[in-house]
């Protein structure tokens, strides 16, 4: 089974430290739902520049918790919300990045239990 998330970086980051790992792991498990949930928002209210600007917020998080596939949607939304290209390819984009966060999500959990 091929993982969503890589704990390289946040392991390096915080010196293998468990207590801190749990704690930014926590963090992201508090703040990403809330950001898809904005970002899911406008969207739907075809608000660009305001979803550039939540997956602009939401990359370091993503890159933080290794999740690789995420990182690379986050970056495709931003750019093309920022640039208003290829709009019409923004709701499934948004999707997958949104379904590929859920099950990284779902991997911290088990990472920190």
């Amino acid at each position: 089974m091929d993982r969503f998330t890589d704990m390289t970086f946040l392991k390096n980051f915080t010196g293998g430290n468990p207590e801190k790992i749990k704690k930014y792991v926590s963090m992201f498990l508090q703040l990403c739902p809330d950001q898809l949930n904005v970002m899911q928002g406008h969207l739907h209210s075809s608000n660009y520049d305001s979803l550039r600007a939540s997956a602009h917020a939401l990359k370091p998080q993503i890159i933080y918790m290794g999740i690789r596939r995420g990182e690379e949607l986050v970056k495709a939304i931003e750019h093309h919300a920022g640039n208003k290209t290829d709009i019409e390819k923004l709701p499934d984009m948004m999707n997958e990045f949104r379904n590929v966060c859920h099950k990284a999500m779902d991997e911290l959990r088990l990472e920190i239990a």
